[in-house]
């Protein structure tokens, strides 16, 4: 069966009336919320902005209080092998149902990989879902903001999903 994903990877979020979204800090804008989404760029008065660092214009709402706001840092990691390892961003091929991971470092040497060392080369090897022992979401704190989330959010282990897929079908992870 063919299982369609979408994974977020490394993301800052903090909630807008208790609606999850990706923030992010501008030298020249401090922090504030980023959205593609129409419907809140109007009910909010988002405003497109042209940071230094980007391409393209994006819609952004500063945060005025981050001290009474929540938010969070987030990667996605999975158990293989008994292994912790992380995805890389945007790594589920919907074709041959696999995953692309960084493999850790005990992983690493166990496949006889030597040499390895974070910060230079990191190897990675496509992986299917069913070969997974768990993926889940690690939370962990931002700046000044309110920490007051699970650290571990699972969503899938031992070959079941721990969350319901979006509208589309597609599980978001």
């Amino acid at each position: 069966m063919e299982v369609k994903i979408r994974i977020k990877g490394v993301h800052n979020y903090a909630f807008l009336d208790n609606m999850l979204l990706q923030a992010i800090s501008f030298s020249e804008y401090g922090w504030g919320y980023t959205t593609v989404d129409s419907v809140l760029v109007e009910k909010y008065g988002f405003k497109k902005i042209k940071p230094d660092i980007c391409l393209n214009e994006i819609n952004f709402l500063p945060i005025k209080d981050i001290a009474h706001t929540r938010g969070f840092y987030s990667t996605v990691f999975c158990v293989y092998k008994g292994y912790k390892c992380q995805f890389m961003s945007s790594t589920f091929n919907e074709e041959n149902q696999t995953f692309c991971m960084r493999l850790s470092p005990d992983l690493a040497l166990t496949m006889g990989i030597d040499g390895y060392r974070w910060g230079h080369e990191t190897p990675s090897m496509d992986v299917p879902l069913s070969d997974l022992d768990e993926i889940y979401r690690h939370r962990e704190k931002l700046d000044d903001f309110i920490f007051d989330v699970d650290p571990i959010k699972p969503i899938y282990k031992d070959g079941k999903w721990l969350i319901e897929p979006d509208e589309n079908g597609v599980y978001v992870i």
